[in-house]
């Protein structure tokens, strides 16, 4: 069996909840509306899980082809919706009232809200990947473990870890493609201090990180090059997607092959 992916998620607003697809279109540089709109406080930081645990409180439920969004607060009370564009001075009004500091929705479609814009703006995981690290904390869910990671793309048929096959050392990626897609894999994600925390409550586990590192170094593959990367905190790989792929489609079901590897130069 070939790889494939098994999942698509979009994060119609930074930090919030995905919405899950079937089928998928590329936009510029990423999926689109991934990622399209995001917070921002009054010193225009990204109000996210690093900033305040609140951001894990509030439920967003989407009907993101008609840009509305529901929101509520997962502790109880009532729900709202916004049309993002429409209603966007009320939207911000609940959310300074949500978060009891000043809140801004911005909004871009050419993937520069994602935390590494432009060059890595799609990361993959595999479903195997996600239930080897959860056998070091099976107090939680698979879900749970999927939303601290919040992959845009998850790949089944193969072994943990694979999706690393989609990397190379430092300064060097892997051209493949998913369906009529063409990616360069281009480095391991480095994690931070969001996964640690519950996905829904935003409550930190002070032993996760080191947990996680445990379970990487017990479930390494012999050819990984993740230890170059001189951390094993990471998991999820980036992707680079051209501007050429734009309009593109990818599906749950596309399979993934190997092109070939290449210089981060190869990037335009």
């Amino acid at each position: 069996m070939k790889p494939f992916i098994s999942r698509i998620r979009i994060y119609p607003i930074k930090s919030l909840d995905p919405v899950e697809l079937q089928v998928s279109e590329v936009g510029l540089h990423s999926l689109r509306y991934d990622r399209e709109f995001a917070m921002l406080t009054q010193d225009g930081e990204f109000m996210n899980g690093k900033k305040s645990g609140r951001v894990n409180e509030l439920k967003a439920v989407y009907d993101i082809a008609n840009y509305t969004v529901i929101f509520s607060d997962r502790l109880g009370g009532p729900s709202q919706s916004f049309h993002l564009l429409n209603d966007k001075l009320e939207a911000e009004k609940y959310l300074s009232n949500f978060f009891k500091e000043p809140i801004f929705l911005v909004q871009n479609k050419e993937g520069k809200l994602m935390d590494i814009p432009t060059v890595s703006s799609v990361t993959i995981v595999s479903e195997a990947s996600l239930q080897s690290l959860h056998k070091e904390f099976p107090h939680l869910t698979l879900e749970d473990i999927r939303l601290r990671f919040r992959a845009t793309i998850e790949i089944g048929g193969v072994e943990p870890y694979w999706e690393e096959n989609l990397i190379g050392l430092p300064g060097n990626g892997v051209k493949f493609t998913i369906g009529e897609v063409e990616m360069i894999g281009i480095s391991p994600r480095a994690r931070c201090n969001v996964p640690p925390r519950d996905p829904l409550s935003g409550i930190p586990d002070k032993t996760f990180a080191k947990r996680m590192i445990f379970s990487r170094e017990n479930s390494l593959p012999a050819n990984s090059p993740l230890p170059a990367y001189g951390s094993l905190y990471h998991l999820t790989i980036n992707t680079y997607v051209a501007e050429s792929q734009r309009g593109k489609t990818l599906g749950v079901g596309d399979e993934i092959s190997i092109v070939e590897s290449v210089t981060h130069e190869c990037l335009q």
